[in-house]
């Protein structure tokens, strides 16, 4: 193989190299320039800086490739110097000083992506603008001794300015050098030490234009290590906020079920995959809505995307998302994938694109990966019953740590509500009314009296069961003996309720033959818990 060396290339274009740099530096000050004025508006104001806030406007992928090139520049340019022997400590600095640029953009990108979801101490704001700001004078010098360099300014330092005999090339600079490797298969022992020497020898002889390459591939292959772990990609876990197209999300648990609410089958060979999360804009916008097309399911190395065909069997888990309009504040939603069973119980992994990033350049994930530990609901559990006036918790199931408290209870057909009746302020009349249950339904009813409370678990974010009453129908059977046979019907009551008068108690409609029963309990099926509370 015949290659020719380097060295007439790059002292014949010293200057346009230089001048590349210096025209790539500008853009890079000012990056940082923009930095060092966030940075001060935050520290000044943090409510009105923090607004709007969109770290690509700050910190995106186009500022590391800039630095990028930089950084390759200054290393061809010092390369040649070292074996030229001129000057070489501006250009040490400039390496040192760039690749140190890289890193606090990294660093400053790690600060600033948590704007919008925590209040950023003023000490460490102020450590962040002081060492953003020494970068930005550094570079600033940089700037002035490279354009000094580009115009040939500083020719009695360098001696690079008058012609081609002053640059110092001499036919070594251009001439052709050949580079053999042999390599027999059949004496592999015996030339393996030849192609050694070969090698250290070749090496030893171009150890420059060897060495040059070698830095230039390490350069690369970390800043695509580091594109591929801090921009391309970023890893999460359950419980973790992250920023994606211009919304911060939190996964805060994920299941697996087959059933909905009432335990009916819903699939046969896939599962159910629920994604729970909480999700809020990043900035105030009155249309702003998730993107629910970015987020798939990875196992191995398939994709399922989300669906919404089984959402009104899984509203006891969360409230399905649809297209709900976000605000600047957390909302809580659930999305639901369908995924072969024979592979749910493989690592999962929530994938979500950036599509702001990808078009934008904006700095952060173009994808982010959250790590599932979905909890199995498939699995029925036993919990231990509790009786009437005990508190029954509901901690480990969907519901979180909602509790359930009745002191007592009754059942007739009618309930007596005393009030009074006033014609104006200092006229009143004792008076009262009966609460019956309705007339519609399947069955003849009776009314359940119950005095007791359902505290819920605002964490659950189950909108429909706000209080004792909701939780009865949404997961309450209840089960009553009569003789020597046990019968049980869900709760499917009315919200009975007294029409003028006003009392602490709740009512539930039930079968009529509840009231000869000599005894009764209510069950409660929440998912892959089974509880009993007595009543009689």
């Amino acid at each position: 193989m015949i290659l020719r060396k380097p060295y007439a290339f790059f002292i014949r274009y010293f200057k346009l190299i230089n001048l590349i740099m210096a025209i790539l530096m500008c853009f890079l000050i000012y990056r940082t320039g923009i930095i060092v004025k966030f940075f001060n508006e935050y520290i000044n104001d943090y409510v009105t800086a923090s607004n709007g806030f969109i770290l690509g406007n700050y910190i995106n992928l186009y500022s590391f490739i800039l630095a990028l090139f930089i950084v390759i520049f200054i290393v061809v340019v010092l390369s040649v110097l070292i074996v030229k022997g001129k000057p070489k400590k501006l250009y040490i600095f400039n390496l040192i000083l760039y690749i140190a640029v890289i890193i606090l953009y990294g660093v400053d990108s790690g600060v600033l992506r948590g704007v919008n979801e925590a209040i950023l101490d003023i000490r460490v704001s102020k450590a962040f603008r002081d060492i953003t700001m020494l970068a930005l004078a550094l570079q600033s010098v940089s700037l002035i001794l490279t354009l000094i360099r580009a115009t040939g300014f500083d020719i009695k330092g360098f001696n690079f300015g008058a012609d081609l005999q002053e640059l110092d090339i001499d036919t070594k600079d251009n001439e052709e050098f050949e580079v053999a490797v042999e390599f027999d298969k059949n004496k592999m022992k015996r030339n393996f030490r030849r192609s050694a020497r070969n090698i250290l020898h070749t090496y030893t002889e171009h150890k420059f234009l060897v060495n040059l390459i070698l830095i230039i591939i390490v350069i690369v292959i970390t800043f695509l290590f580091f594109l591929n772990r801090s921009v391309y990609r970023a890893d999460y876990k359950e419980g973790k906020n992250f920023q994606a197209s211009g919304v911060v999300m939190n996964v805060k648990n994920s299941y697996i079920t087959k059933t909905d609410q009432n335990g009916k089958q819903l699939t046969n060979d896939t599962s159910l995959l629920v994604i729970k999360f909480d999700v809020k804009s990043v900035y105030q916008d009155d249309e702003k809505t998730l993107n629910t097309g970015l987020m798939t399911i990875r196992v191995g190395n398939n994709s399922y995307g989300q669906t919404s065909k089984y959402n009104s069997g899984l509203t006891d888990i969360g409230t399905p998302y649809t297209g709900q309009t976000l605000d600047t504040e957390f909302d809580s939603y659930i999305l639901t994938f369908e995924i072969p069973t024979s592979i749910i119980d493989k690592n999962l992994t929530l994938k979500v694109n950036d599509n702001v990033s990808y078009v934008k350049g904006e700095m952060g994930a173009k994808s982010s990966y959250v790590k599932l530990n979905p909890k199995d609901l498939t699995n029925i559990k036993e919990v231990e019953t509790e009786n009437i006036k005990e508190t029954l918790s509901f901690s480990g199931s969907i519901l979180g740590n909602s509790e359930l408290l009745i002191e007592d209870i009754a059942i007739d057909n009618k309930f007596k509500i005393n009030y009074n009746f006033c014609i104006n302020k200092n006229k009143c009349y004792p008076s009262y009314e009966y609460v019956t249950p309705t007339a519609t339904g399947n069955y003849f009813k009776t009314l359940m009296r119950i005095n007791g409370e359902f505290e819920v678990d605002e964490t659950s974010n189950i909108d429909d069961v706000t209080d004792l009453y909701y939780f009865l129908n949404a997961f309450g059977t209840i089960n009553y003996k009569i003789n020597d046979s046990w019968y049980s019907h869900k709760i499917d009551s009315k919200n009975i309720k007294p029409e003028t008068g006003t009392d602490n108690y709740y009512y539930i409609e039930v079968n009529q033959d509840v009231k000869n029963a000599s005894e009764i309990y209510f069950t409660f099926n929440v998912r892959d818990y089974n509880y009993k509370y007595i009543l009689k």
